[in-house]
């Protein structure tokens, strides 16, 4: 439903001003016309003026919490520092002994050997996943790496290991 013309409330903010219901009510087209004009371009400035500071503001928020988010500061994260480091070097640690872990997991004596061939932190990512059944962030936080470094060693491990496995049973085929 469309609003008369009185109704809508850019031009009752117009004829809030005496002047211009002066221009009205005595049929000053002309002066109305310009009056309305230079109205308009205001509310036009206004508006555009608005929407600046509220995207400039969001934005500056943006980066902000971008560049806190990169760079942290020692004193922003009061204990946690701390905390964060300990099961790094626990999992380092324990990582030597993902091979005597897996063992009892893997049924497949050509897949075992496979991944007993792969680096040890291509273990410690697929026991983390596999047997222990750790998310992806759970692993990088306890690995003290990037979720996305786990996500990309458990595709490389899994295509590796795909592939020697393939090789495998065209080899026992033959």
């Amino acid at each position: 439903m469309t609003a008369t013309f009185h109704q809508q409330t850019l031009i009752q903010h117009f004829f809030d001003s005496s002047e211009h219901q002066y221009f009205w009510e005595h049929g000053y087209t002309d002066k109305l016309d310009e009056a309305f004009r230079a109205f308009f371009l205001d509310v036009k400035k206004r508006v555009y003026m608005q929407k600046t500071i509220y995207w400039a503001a969001i934005h500056y928020d943006k980066r902000e919490r971008k560049h806190r988010d990169r760079f942290p500061l020692a004193l922003d994260s009061e204990e946690e520092t701390s905390q964060a480091l300990l099961p790094a070097v626990a999992f380092a640690d324990q990582s030597r002994s993902f091979a005597v872990k897996l063992s009892g997991h893997i049924e497949n004596p050509e897949l075992y050997d496979i991944i007993q061939q792969r680096p040890e932190k291509e273990q410690a990512v697929l026991y983390a996943l596999f047997v222990e059944g750790s998310t992806t962030a759970e692993t990088a936080r306890t690995m003290n790496v990037s979720q996305q470094a786990v996500s990309k060693i458990k595709q490389k491990s899994l295509r590796i290991l795909k592939t020697h496995l393939e090789n495998c049973e065209i080899s026992i085929d033959k």
